[in-house]
């Protein structure tokens, strides 16, 4: 007994060792182990993306998912993947990709076969109609003689097509369905009470190629051209097209989930919809261990977006001091190679609204100017139009253009004869606004890398270098 014992210790401690060879340890950050096929995952996904500017070596990349590691673990020490909307949000991505494997066929099938029944005896037999029409249409209101002037117009439109007109032109010409004009007239196929009675009565009395003439219905007077008929397939030709349009309707997701809320019945309350959905995950890891790198890019992407965001991103957008004086700092690379105008544009039709207009806003160009405006000018109608501020070299705006880079005069707005500017040229950036984009993804770069290093220091990495050289 002993002895099989041992050897069932031994074949269990085999294969455990077979399975840390086959994935073994790639680098671990705050002591949480990263495995070498975990990281052939992102490397290989991220790597073989089109159009990438520049592919990472392994090294590279290394460097960069180590770093990646590390937000992921400082947003792990602040917490952050017990916050309530992450956690929401995570459940949420990780459902979309388990759900699928709920997915019971047989169910979406009963719920085909039930249209298709209901289907069927709506239809009662009757064949289905595929026509196209011309409309001319009848106002409800319309007097005798305005009717039969639309009366009179169909009949030529009938009588053209008789002698040889092509109807599909003539739909194109002159229906009123101009929904269905632009391809001919041509209507979805229909069956029994799909359509005005008076049209479905004309059109079941056609067979394909005949065309009636012009009926009136409530809408209007119609020349229907049957094109086809058949009678209603059977479920096996029709299954695809209905569990297709059921799929649009989310019948996957709602058999995924009536599977879901049946396991959790069966076990009289014991499991949760949390409990069912991780024993999901692992029976779909057991099939395809890619799903769980999926999983956790998508978690540890999360945790990465949120700590960045609190820690760089919303510092680095809204300090304006440390934007200003790193801005001062690095001047030199800010540097325009043509001067900008730093102002408005003004429109009026008058000379002393257009005066009063462009001394405002040079009183209040840095308050609010547009109260300024509203309440020295347009206080009881609207006489001028302010467009601006603008930062802009030659090229960017016409009437900027005319009056301060000596361009071709530009044609008025419509509503207005009269157009000036108000602000100043600029050689050169004077202050970080001036280059706000620029300097606050350069402040940002600049603050990360100041974190990641932070990082570097706070929490230990290990790379296994046997382990890392097996990729190279």
């Amino acid at each position: 007994m002993k002895k099989i014992t041992f050897i069932i210790s031994l074949m269990g401690f085999a294969l455990t060792l077979g399975a840390q060879v086959a994935n073994p340890v790639l680098m671990e950050v705050n002591g949480k182990k990263i495995t070498k096929a975990e990281f052939e995952y992102s490397y290989n996904k991220n790597n073989s993306v089109e159009g990438a500017v520049e592919h990472k070596t392994v090294e590279e990349y290394v460097q960069m998912y180590v770093d990646y590691k590390l937000k992921v673990a400082e947003a792990e020490s602040l917490r952050f993947d017990t916050l309530t909307s992450f956690v929401t949000e995570f459940r949420q991505y990780r459902d979309m990709q388990l759900t699928p494997l709920m997915v019971d066929t047989q169910f979406i099938d009963s719920i085909a076969r039930l249209q298709y029944a209901d289907i069927k005896k709506y239809v009662n037999g009757a064949d289905l109609l595929r026509p196209a029409h011309i409309l001319l249409m009848v106002k409800q209101n319309a007097s005798e003689s305005e009717r039969q002037v639309v009366a009179k117009r169909a009949d030529s439109i009938y009588n053209a097509i008789l002698a040889g007109a092509d109807f599909a032109e003539m739909a194109q010409k002159f229906s009123e369905d101009r929904g269905t004009a632009r391809n001919g007239g041509l209507l979805p196929w229909i069956g029994p009470g799909n359509t005005i009675k008076e049209f479905e009565t004309a059109a079941y009395a056609l067979q394909p190629g005949q065309m009636g003439t012009p009926i009136l219905s409530p809408v209007g007077y119609h020349i229907i051209l049957m094109k086809d008929r058949k009678t209603l397939e059977s479920y096996d030709l029709l299954k695809d097209v209905i569990i297709d349009a059921l799929k649009q309707q989310g019948i996957e997701e709602a058999s995924a989930e009536a599977a879901i809320k049946r396991e959790i019945t069966a076990s009289n309350g014991k499991l949760t919809r949390e409990d069912v959905m991780l024993k999901l995950l692992n029976k779909g890891v057991a099939e395809n261990p890619e799903l769980q790198y999926l999983v956790n890019e998508y978690y540890d992407g999360l945790l990465l977006y949120e700590v960045a965001k609190t820690n760089v991103w919303d510092k680095a957008a809204n300090d304006m001091l440390a934007l200003e004086n790193f801005f001062k700092a690095n001047k030199k690379a800010y540097v325009w190679d043509e001067p900008r105008f730093d102002g408005f544009v003004v429109h009026a039709n008058d000379k002393k609204v257009l005066k009063k207009a462009k001394s405002i806003l040079k009183k209040n160009k840095t308050g609010d100017w547009r109260k300024a405006i509203q309440e020295g000018v347009n206080k009881d109608s609207v006489v001028c139009l302010v467009q601006g501020p603008y930062l802009c070299k030659k090229g960017e705006n016409k009437f900027i253009d005319a009056i301060k880079f000596k361009g071709e005069p530009a044609k008025n707005l419509r509503k207005y004869s009269l157009y000036d500017v108000v602000g100043k040229m600029k050689k050169q950036p004077t202050t970080y606004i001036d280059v706000k984009s620029q300097v606050v993804n350069d402040y940002t770069q600049q603050a990360e890398k100041v974190w990641v290093e932070g990082l570097r220091k706070k929490y230990q990495v290990v790379i296994h270098k046997d382990v890392l050289e097996t990729l190279k």
